[in-house]
Formats: C-alpha cells, sequence, structure tokens
C-alpha cells in the first residue's frame, strides 16, 4: 500500500511540474480553459413564465407544453368580476397540433368529443364577413363589399401550417388567398401587433357616442362594449394562447371591450401578437375531463340566459388542439388495392413513412387522396430515397393538389424519391425542390435503370415550382429509368409550369422541362413543358436534357431555355442518344416559335434548329416550329394523338385563361385558373 501511495505522490508531483512548464501550450485547450482570469461565463438563459403575475389565476398543467389558466375574481382596473380561461399549448412540440375545423353548425362540446380533441374555443364571425382556410382548402374568400357595415371583421388573421408554426398579423382578402398556410381564420380586431397594443384604439374616440344608439354591427358598438370575448395570442417562444372571457353575467362576469380585453391580455401575458375573434354568445371553451361540468365546457356560455356550461351556440368554425398520437395514422383504409390509405392532410402524407414496406415489392401498398393538402412549413424527406430503395407503391391522387412541398438536401429529393410503382391524377403546386444529385418535383426517378429493377409511372399529373439538382434534373422527373421484361417506366399526360435547373458547372449538367433524363425504352408520351430551363454547364433541353428513346406528342412551351456555357441546348431535348446503334427520335413533337434559346449569351439560329429526323447520335432535337396562336388551339393536339374527347379523355377541350392546356381532371375541379401553376 505504501509503494502504492508513493508512486501516486510521485505521478501527481510530475504532472504539476509539467503543468508550470513554459513548454506547455494550453492554446489547444483554450475552449475548456476559457480566457483565464479574464474569462467571464455567459449569462444564464433565463426563461420567462407566460403568466407574468399569477396572482388570483389557478394554473394546472395539463401536460408537458399544456397549461389551463383561470382568472375568477374582481378585476380592480375594470371595477367588475371577470372570469378568464386561456390554454397555452407549445406549438414546438411534436405531440401536439391545432385542428381548425369548418363543420355544419354544431356546439363546440360535440364536435371536440367527435375529433377526440383535448381541448379547444369557437371560430371566428360569420363566413360572409371571414375568410375561412382548413386543410389548404378555402371555404370562404369574403363576400361583403367593402362598404358593408360588418366589413371591417377580417382586418386580420391566425394562419397556421398545420404542424408546428402559427402566425397573427394584418392582412386582407389578396393577402389570405395568396398565402401558403395551410389554415386561416381572419378576425377583428387585431389586438396586439408585434407587442403594440394597437386593440387600445379600434374604435377610435366615442367619449361623446352613445354606443349603443349605434347599429349592433357597427364596428364602435361592437367592440366598444362589454361581452363575452374570444381571442387567440402568440407568444415569442412559439407559444399559442386560446383565450375566452366570460360575460353577460351581471356580477359574475362582466366581460370587456376590445381596448380592456387588449390590456388584460398585455398584462398578464406580454404576446407578441394577439387577434380577437367571434365573442359574445359565441364565446366557448372546451377542455377534455376538466370537472368543470358534465360536457366539459369550463366557461359559461350565454346562449341559454344562464350563469352555467350549458349554454352553447351552435357554431361553424372551431379551433381544437389534439394529441398526434391520438390521431388515425390515415382517414381510413388498409393499403390494399381495393381499401386504400386515404389521406387528407399532412399528417397522412408523413405516416406513409412509418408502415411496414417489407414485403411492398411482391404486395405494393396503395394510397389515395380525398382533400388537397397543404405542406407548408414541413421539410419534406422523399418517401422512398434510401438505397434499396424497397418501398413499392401506387399513389392516386385522385384529382387532388399538394401545396407548397418543399425538400431539399436530399438525395434524388422530391416527393417520392424513386418512384417504384405508380403516380397519377395529381397535382403538386408551387414545390421548392434541391436536390444532392438527380431531382424532380414528383420523383428523382421513375423506375431505376439496373437490370430487373421495380418501374415507375406517372400519369396525368402536373407541377409548378422550382426544382434543382446537380445532373438530371426534370419538372417532373429526374430520371426515367429502363425497362423490365415488358414493364417500362415513363412519363404520360403531364405537364410542368416549374423552373428547372442543373447546377453542375462541369461535367454533366442536364437539365428538361419534364425530365432530366430518359434511358432506354423509357417513355415520354404526350406531355408539355412551360417553365424555365437552366443549365449551369450545357444540355439543357424544353422538355427533357437527354433522352436514349423515342419520345411522342411533346410540346415545348418554355419561356426560355439556357445553356451557361456553351453546347448542345434543344427546344424540345439537348441531347438523342442512341441504344445499339438506333438514334432516338422525336415523334410529332412541336416547339414554340422565337423561344428564347440562349447558348452561353447567344440565340440559337433558326438554321441550327433540328425539327426532322436525328441522323446523328448525341445531337439536339427541336420539335416542328409552332405559332403562339396554333399552339392555343387546343383541337390542334388531336394531331398528335392528345385525348381530348371521347370516352378515353384525358386533356380538356378547353384551354386555360392563358391558352395553355389543363388536363380534364383539372377542369372538373373548376379553379384550374388559379392552381394550374401558369
Amino acid at each position: 500500500m505504501k509503494n502504492k501511495l508513493h508512486s501516486l505522490l510521485y505521478f501527481l508531483t510530475a504532472f504539476l511540474l509539467l503543468a508550470c512548464s513554459d513548454k506547455i501550450d494550453n492554446d489547444n485547450f483554450s475552449d475548456m480553459i476559457g480566457d483565464g482570469q479574464d474569462y467571464v461565463p455567459p449569462p444564464p438563459v433565463i426563461i420567462e413564465p407566460t403568466l407574468k403575475d399569477t396572482k388570483n389565476w389557478t394554473i394546472d398543467t395539463l401536460d408537458a407544453g399544456y397549461i389551463w389558466y383561470n382568472y375568477t375574481d374582481l378585476y380592480a382596473p375594470q371595477k367588475t368580476n371577470q372570469i378568464v380561461n386561456v390554454l397555452e399549448l407549445d406549438l414546438s412540440n411534436p405531440e401536439y397540433k391545432l385542428e381548425f375545423i369548418h363543420t355544419t353548425r354544431d356546439s363546440l362540446s360535440s364536435v371536440a368529443l367527435n375529433e377526440n380533441a383535448l381541448g379547444g374555443i369557437n371560430g371566428t364571425y360569420e363566413m360572409d364577413a371571414t375568410f375561412i382556410k382548413t386543410n389548404g382548402n378555402i371555404i370562404s374568400d369574403i363576400s361583403l363589399n367593402s362598404d358593408h357595415l360588418r366589413f371591417w371583421k377580417h382586418e386580420g388573421a391566425i394562419s397556421y401550417n398545420g404542424v408546428n408554426m402559427a402566425s397573427i398579423g394584418y392582412g386582407t382578402k389578396e393577402s389570405y388567398v395568396s398565402s401558403s398556410y395551410s389554415n386561416i381564420f381572419s378576425g377583428a380586431p387585431m389586438l396586439i401587433e408585434d407587442t403594440k397594443m394597437v386593440g387600445e384604439s379600434f374604435v377610435g374616440d366615442v367619449s361623446n357616442i352613445d354606443l349603443n344608439s349605434l347599429p349592433y354591427e357597427d364596428y364602435r358598438r361592437h367592440q366598444g362594449v362589454r361581452h363575452p370575448r374570444t381571442a387567440v395570442a402568440l407568444m415569442p417562444d412559439n407559444k399559442i394562447l386560446l383565450i375566452t372571457v366570460d360575460g353577460r353575467h351581471e356580477g359574475k362576469a362582466g366581460g370587456m371591450n376590445a381596448a380592456e380585453l387588449t390590456q388584460f391580455i398585455g398584462k398578464y401575458f406580454k404576446p407578441q401578437h394577439a387577434l380577437n375573434l367571434d365573442g359574445g354568445g359565441s364565446t366557448t371553451m372546451w377542455i377534455k375531463d376538466s370537472g368543470k361540468s358534465p360536457n366539459n365546457v369550463v366557461n359559461y356560455p350565454t346562449d341559454n340566459n344562464k350563469f352555467d356550461h350549458n349554454g352553447q351556440r351552435l357554431l361553424s368554425t372551431f379551433i381544437l388542439i389534439k394529441k398526434v398520437s391520438d390521431e388515425p395514422n390515415f382517414a381510413r383504409g388498409d393499403g390494399t388495392e381495393n381499401n386504400p390509405y386515404i389521406i387528407t392532410s399532412s399528417f397522412h402524407l408523413n405516416n406513409m413513412k412509418s408502415l411496414d414496406w417489407s414485403d411492398s415489392d411482391k404486395n405494393p401498398l396503395y394510397f389515395k387522396m380525398e382533400a388537397d393538402v397543404d405542406m407548408s412549413g414541413i421539410s419534406w424527406v422523399p418517401l422512398n430515397n434510401k438505397s434499396g430503395y424497397s418501398n413499392h407503391m401506387h399513389f392516386d391522387g385522385n384529382g387532388h393538389i399538394i401545396k407548397n412541398l418543399t425538400s431539399k438536401g436530399q438525395a434524388y429529393a422530391s416527393f417520392f424519391g424513386v418512384l417504384c410503382g405508380s403516380c397519377k391524377d395529381l397535382g403538386i403546386i408551387n414545390a421548392d425542390i434541391e436536390s444532392t444529385n438527380a431531382g424532380g418535383i414528383i420523383s428523382g426517378y421513375a423506375g431505376l435503370k439496373g437490370p430487373g429493377a421495380p418501374t415507375g409511372t406517372i400519369s396525368n399529373c402536373f407541377t409548378s415550382g422550382k426544382v434543382s439538382g446537380t445532373d438530371a434534373v426534370g419538372g417532373i422527373v429526374g430520371n426515367i429509368g429502363k425497362p423490365n421484361g415488358d414493364d417500362v417506366s415513363g412519363v404520360y399526360n403531364s405537364y410542368s409550369t416549374a423552373t428547372v435547373i442543373a447546377r453542375n458547372e462541369s461535367g454533366n449538367s442536364r437539365a428538361g422541362g419534364i425530365a432530366g433524363i430518359v434511358f432506354e425504352k423509357g417513355v415520354l408520351e404526350n406531355v408539355y413543358s412551360s417553365g424555365i430551363v437552366i443549365s449551369n454547364n450545357f444540355a439543357a433541353g424544353g422538355i427533357v436534357g437527354w433522352s436514349d428513346a423515342s419520345i411522342k406528342g411533346c410540346v415545348a412551351l418554355n419561356k426560355e431555355v439556357s445553356n451557361q456555357q456553351p453546347g448542345r441546348l434543344g427546344r424540345v431535348s439537348a441531347t438523342m442518344g442512341s441504344v445499339g446503334g438506333v438514334i432516338a427520335q422525336g415523334i410529332d413533337c412541336w416547339g414554340l416559335e422565337n423561344m428564347k434559346l440562349d447558348n452561353a449569351g447567344t440565340q440559337k439560329p433558326n438554321s441550327e434548329l433540328a425539327t426532322g429526323v436525328i441522323t446523328d447520335r448525341n445531337t439536339p432535337y427541336d420539335g416542328i416550329t409552332q405559332t403562339v396562336e396554333f399552339l392555343r388551339n387546343i383541337q390542334n393536339y388531336n394531331q398528335i394523338g392528345w385525348k381530348i374527347s371521347g370516352v378515353s379523355q384525358i386533356w380538356s377541350n378547353k384551354t386555360n385563361q392563358k391558352g395553355y392546356p389543363i388536363l380534364l381532371w383539372q377542369y372538373n375541379r373548376g379553379d384550374y385558373n388559379t392552381l394550374s401553376g401558369h
């Protein structure tokens, strides 16, 4: 034991001598030792409580990031008793989400139970006066004229992306329509805007006005007299507050006007933004298992003129709090051909990734959309972009649209990644795709190019937005793979208006308005592109960058096709390759007259346009030249085999307002002029 102690003392003495030596350089350890005696540690992070003053409040933490606050007492500044309920939800908590509901008139308690909600409040004003959008679908776009007495009811809105991000702010009908948020309820007045208490001055100076002599819907009376109130607020740390204030119960709950509500919220919570929603007899808050009442309504609605929890008004809009784990993965279905998984939300789309795909090569999974879906605020990881590409599926868009798809920094960035199976009747609009290799908006690959590899087909689809990748980049698909026996991969009866960029500045940099590359026996048939196509090197084509297969019925309507370096450039295809000595051809393909074909700053002259049979491999193809007037006459497309009539009709026999072809299912929706991507 003594020898061990001597050894330890010797080691410590030697270490201390070395530590004091000027031969030791401590610079490499500066991140551990700081700056010596001058080092000042950073100040501790102070997390402010949501409720700034807890006096007279009861606080019930229902779950992590989900809190119920209740104020029931005399509120001295207003010289009246007040009953205020507030639900706080941390939007950053992935366990929870909001649900904006529009339904036939019903009570909040009934809707909340049917939706398996945890909590909720009533929504916004009557439909003709407000903007209502749920799950990407515009329900009401404000039909009142600007001189109507109730027109003021949409000066602000709460918007929510369906996942983890919300905003509250001023807006107009036009700004709400163009917003990328999938859920929007407008309301009025704005109470707090960027911490400024704007609701204090909404009604203006009414000191000399008998407010009760004004029409009830006059904004001064409506917001200048005390009533029950419903509001929403956003905190700086991404927490949302759902707020109700009871009123019309003399001596028990006085209610507030807009200025008083603003001051109350500002005093106790100091939110960054706040908005008033529909109040009065509509004001209702519901909390699951609250213990407050048999129906779990926690405030005192007034439609029965009693001080109890039973006076709910039948309404059509609500904001609910739901637990993600309580949500079914899909609306219904079991993923078989006769009973596909039904998709109506971004939540359902994301749940595709968590399925068991282990035997999908033998038993592919089936999906069908029954609503448009907005993907705002979601960084999408493609469904099938991991090596092995083992997720096989058939996806039926069913005439619906995916909006605001964003996928960046992913291999084969796109919706599918590698499509092994099929996709039909789908629109993807306002996409933003940046791939680390080949990319497209619908898929980076349709099928694969290896021997015996799975195939993929895309039919009756369209895309808009922007997509970039290194090489093999297309507005719909990056690569179209090789056949597997008699099965082929391809894109049929589809179009894209997207901007397409191949980013490689040297080496292969192939870009096409529809596809980057078409491999042997791949199919491009009855498609068109009208977007801008750019190669940062060369090999930009209006429809395809490189094709080893003949293509048919392709129409190049592009605004611009450009190479940043001089090289192959084509109105339809930059390069027509060959397989086994057979050169790929363009069959019944057209190109827009006077299209901008910019080859590193020089317009490609008409004398160089290749409009007929291609006799030299690896050369461009430009299609037969057609005028704008000719291409805007949809009847002319009969000449190249487009199906614009009859029982097998695919394309509408009418164009959109700009003269571009649209799919029949788009025309049948009725909103093709706003959603076609042009």
